[in-house]
C-alpha cells in the first residue's frame, strides 16, 4: 500500500472523528467566535500533537495484537460489535446542550490543549478499534516502520478539522446544532461499517 492511501485513510477517520461536539472542538469553536485566532491555532496544534501521541500508543498495540493470532482472528468480531454498539449510542444520543466551556484567560492556549486532549483517553481505544477495523478490512496495512505516517495522518486531520473550526466560527456553531449531522450520520456510519465487518 502506498504511503499516501495510508496518509489518508488516517486523516480521513481522524477528521471524521473529531466533529461530533467534545470539550477540544467546542473549546476551539469557543477562540473562533471570540476572535482569537492565534490562540485558537495554537490549542489546535496541541490538540493534534497529544492526538499523535494517544493514537501511536494505540497503533503500537494493535500491531501487537496483529502478531499474536490467537487473538487476530476475532478482530472482525470485535471491532462489528464495538462499531454496531457505537453507532446505536449516536442514534440514540440526545445532543447537548450547552456549546459552551469557560477559557482560562491566565493560561496559555497551547498549554491547555495539551491539558484538555490529555484529559481524554479514550482517543486511545478509538484508534484502537479504528485501526483494527480498516486492517481487517485490508484498506491498510501497517508495519513497524509505515505507522509512523499513519499517526501523522490523524494528527493532521485532527488539526486541519480545528483549523476549520477556526475559520467557520459562527457557521460551523450552526453545523453543531444539526441533530442529523453531528449523531444521526455518524451512527449510521458505524452501523454499516459494523454490518459490513460480520458480513467480510
Amino acid at each position: 500500500m502506498s504511503l499516501i492511501a495510508l496518509f489518508f485513510f488516517a486523516f480521513f477517520f481522524s477528521f471524521i472523528g473529531s466533529i461530533p461536539p467534545g470539550s477540544i472542538n467546542i473549546t476551539t469553536l469557543q477562540y473562533a467566535l471570540e476572535g482569537r485566532r492565534n490562540a485558537g491555532l495554537s490549542f489546535a496544534l496541541a490538540s493534534a500533537l497529544t492526538e499523535y501521541l494517544y493514537a501511536g500508543i494505540a497503533v503500537r498495540f494493535q500491531i501487537y495484537l496483529t502478531s499474536n493470532e490467537s487473538i487476530s482472528q476475532y478482530f472482525s468480531i470485535i471491532t462489528g460489535t464495538v462499531l454496531l454498539i457505537l453507532g446505536i449510542y449516536n442514534l440514540l444520543k440526545k445532543p447537548t446542550q450547552n456549546l459552551t466551556t469557560t477559557i482560562g484567560e491566565r493560561r496559555h492556549a497551547f498549554k491547555k490543549g495539551v491539558l484538555i486532549s490529555l484529559a481524554n483517553p479514550l482517543a486511545i481505544p478509538f484508534w484502537l478499534m479504528v485501526t483494527i477495523y480498516l486492517q481487517s478490512m485490508g484498506w491498510v496495512e501497517l508495519t513497524d516502520q509505515n505507522f509512523w505516517i499513519y499517526v501523522a495522518g490523524v494528527s493532521t486531520g485532527t488539526f486541519v478539522l480545528l483549523a476549520a473550526v477556526i475559520q467557520l466560527g459562527s457557521k460551523f456553531a450552526a453545523i453543531q446544532g444539526n441533530t442529523f449531522i453531528i449523531y444521526k450520520l455518524p451512527g449510521l456510519i458505524f452501523i454499516a461499517m459494523g454490518l459490513w465487518s460480520f458480513i467480510q
